[in-house]
């Protein structure tokens, strides 16, 4: 004797971000936005589109590794080691370079002054074998070598600014011992005038530092196994920082490309092989299950050096997005903690490798050089356009066999839309049945999209679009099942 049970909410099962079901669920270039209860719908989540991307620039063919803001204007720093501002315009200008020396993976962090902007990379422009070079950005002076090797025997890979002071870390021993803990502080207002001694060092645990980064009126010192938190006492000192009591965490930075900021929350993937966010005076792992074995998977085989990851703000929340370049990208919604996947056309992972937002515009750097705005009415990016894909979490179980009588969609979209190809699989679609072409509805009219899709045990069902229509919305997608048959 069959059972109807009431509708099953497809994008309610997204909800769960722990969910090891989730995990075999797959969203591309489309999130999750979970429902208020003030909003009287049925359904718990409703899918959004990742935005498109609209071009600005193109002043280099390498890789965008970092964006920022400084003397009102957006700069750029590229895997060529070439430097310019006025990237958020259609005229970007060159400003000098900063050498790479042709590392595996160039890293550059940018942190601005009122009246400069600090740079600092992974390479000694030396030649000599130290960690990394400081160097100091200005509209009217360029891209100029500060030379910490020679001056203070300092070779920082990593600056970040807090109360318009410059800090310099990721060093090395090569100039001089015990360089590898230390942090300088620079004067305020000048991240080139440091003086020799104008140091401190990682006080918790004796590992290396790797990075320092700001949030709020603070800022994390990471360590290869550890993380501090330090702020500014106020006082005269040469170094007038000190870490918090008690904030000593006891997980280090796995990867430095992974570590990434916006409006002063701060994400990386930790030595633990978990995704972690930071802010203020705390930081906790938020990675769900599914992601973590993905990570350790990869520690196992010595890849967690090849993931790179960016944070951005747009629409409300914050997102970071980790990537394997070659492989996939996932991201990651701070206020649900729900992840998705997203890519670019032709290709599996994403091209966005760093973000930043000046004046209320959210600019995109690629890893083709195109400098872009972030654009909720379009699909494209410079490559073409994005297509989206849902796979549902498994529905049904070994036990019983069930019956989908109906998929029903509310949507935003329309007929105008075009066609969405609509299929299932019982094994993770290595092959495929009951594949359709189907269209939507009228904007906010319920339709069923599909009926009686056969019986099965525990199936998944997948949903793809390839075409153009921007904002890309679902506000229901629901299952009419039938089990026991």
């Amino acid at each position: 004797m069959s059972d109807r049970s009431a509708p099953f909410d497809i994008l309610g099962t997204f909800a769960d971000p722990m969910s090891f079901d989730v995990g075999a669920a797959k969203l591309t270039n489309c999130r999750v936005v979970l429902r208020a209860a003030t909003e009287g719908r049925t359904s718990k989540a409703r899918l959004v589109g990742v935005p498109g991307l609209t071009q600005v620039c193109r002043p280099d063919t390498s890789a965008v590794l970092a964006l920022n803001n400084a003397q009102q204007s957006l700069w750029a720093v590229y895997a060529s080691g070439a430097v310019y501002h006025s990237v958020e315009t259609s005229s970007p200008v060159y400003a000098g370079s900063v050498d790479f020396g042709g590392v595996q993976y160039p890293i550059a962090r940018l942190a601005e002054l009122k009246t400069q902007l600090a740079i600092a990379v992974n390479y000694d422009s030396t030649g000599a074998g130290g960690a990394g070079t400081g160097y100091v950005a200005t509209i009217a002076g360029g891209v100029v070598n500060n030379n910490f090797q020679t001056s203070i025997n300092f070779d920082p890979s990593a600056v970040a600014v807090l109360d318009n002071i410059a800090i310099w870390g990721g060093a090395s021993n090569h100039y001089a011992t015990a360089q590898d803990f230390r942090m300088f502080a620079s004067k305020p207002g000048d991240c080139t005038n440091v003086d020799a001694n104008a140091y401190a060092a990682k006080e918790g645990r004796s590992d290396p530092l790797l990075d320092v980064m700001t949030t709020v009126r603070n800022f994390f010192a990471f360590g290869e196994d550890s993380l501090e938190m330090w702020y500014n006492t106020g006082s005269s000192a040469d170094f007038p920082f000190t870490p918090y009591t008690n904030t000593l965490i006891d997980v280090g930075l796995v990867n430095r490309r992974t570590l990434a900021t916006v409006q002063g929350k701060i994400m990386w993937v930790g030595t633990d092989g978990r995704v972690w966010l930071g802010y203020a005076q705390s930081a906790q792992p938020v990675s769900p299950p599914w992601v973590d074995l993905g990570l350790q998977r990869l520690g196992g085989l010595g890849l967690l050096q090849e993931l790179t990851a960016y944070m951005y703000a747009q629409g409300g929340d914050e997102f970071y997005v980790l990537t394997r370049p070659g492989y996939w990208s996932i991201g990651m919604a701070l206020s649900t903690q729900i992840w998705y996947y997203i890519n670019s056309f032709g290709r599996p992972d994403t091209a966005r490798r760093c973000v930043h937002d000046d004046d209320g515009i959210v600019y995109v750097g690629l890893d083709t050089g195109q400098i872009c705005k972030i654009d909720i009415t379009t699909a494209n990016e410079p490559a073409g356009y994005m297509s989206r894909e849902i796979i549902t979490p498994w529905i049904g179980d070994l036990t019983v066999r069930h019956v989908i009588d109906a998929i029903t969609v509310t949507s935003s979209l329309g007929p105008d839309a075009g066609l969405f190809t609509l299929d299932w699989s019982e094994d993770s679609f290595q092959t495929t049945k009951g594949t359709r072409q189907i269209q939507f509805g009228q904007p906010g009219t319920a339709r069923a999209i599909a009926r009686q899709l056969g019986a099965s045990r525990r199936r998944q069902v997948r949903l793809r679009y390839g075409g153009t229509h921007a904002p890309f919305e679902f506000d229901e997608f629901y299952g009419d099942i039938t089990s026991g048959v």
